[in-house]
C-alpha cells in the first residue's frame, strides 16, 4: 500500500557542518523548482559538470535544497523577472534558507561530503521519479492509496443568483 509519506519520496539524510541531519524528499513542489530553476527534470543531471572544468557546486546546491524543502526544513528565496513576452524566469540561484534561524544551506553544507550529498540525492530523485509509475509499480484499482488531504469534504459557498444587485456605493 502507498501511504501519502511514500509520495514524498524520501531517499537519504545529509548532515550539515552543525551536525543536523536533512532527509532528502523531492515532492512535486521540489521537481517543479527544479524545472524552473534548470529548465527540466533532465537538464538537472546536465548541470553538474563531472569533468571538473565546469560548474558543479552551484547545482549541486540548488539540487540538494529543493530536496530539503518542507515543514522543518529550508525555503527557497527566488528572484524572478519578467520578460517583455510576459514569461517569468527565475534569475540567478535559488537560496535555501532554514526555517528556525534563516541560516543558508551553502553555508551549512561542507565540500568533504560531497559523496554523501550526491548519494543521498539520486537515491531521492530516483525514488520520486519512480514512485507513481515512471519504471516503478503505480498503485492500480486493487491497490489502496491512503492521503493525507481531507479528500473530497470541502465545503463552497453558494453561488450568488443572477438577479443580485449590488448596493450603491453612495456616488
Amino acid at each position: 500500500m502507498t501511504t501519502g509519506l511514500d509520495l514524498l519520496a524520501e531517499g537519504g539524510t545529509i548532515t550539515l557542518t552543525d551536525g543536523t541531519e536533512v532527509p532528502l524528499r523531492y515532492s512535486f513542489r521540489a521537481l517543479a523548482l527544479l524545472e524552473a530553476r534548470f529548465g527540466s527534470v533532465a537538464a538537472v543531471q546536465d548541470a553538474i559538470d563531472s569533468t571538473g572544468k565546469g560548474a558543479a557546486f552551484g547545482p549541486l546546491v540548488q539540487i540538494i535544497g529543493a530536496g530539503s524543502l518542507g515543514p522543518g526544513g529550508f525555503e527557497p528565496h527566488i528572484r524572478e523577472h519578467q520578460d517583455a513576452k510576459g514569461q517569468r524566469k527565475i534569475s540567478g540561484d535559488i537560496v535555501f534558507r532554514r526555517r528556525t534561524d534563516g541560516a543558508d544551506l551553502a553555508d551549512l553544507l561542507h565540500p568533504g561530503r560531497l559523496d554523501e550529498y550526491t548519494s543521498a540525492f539520486t537515491a531521492a530523485l530516483e525514488r520520486a521519479l519512480q514512485s507513481q509509475g515512471n519504471g516503478g509499480a503505480a498503485p492500480t484499482a486493487a491497490t489502496p492509496v491512503t492521503t493525507v488531504s481531507p479528500g473530497l469534504t470541502a465545503i463552497t459557498s453558494p453561488s450568488v443568483p443572477s438577479t443580485f444587485s449590488p448596493a450603491p456605493s453612495g456616488t
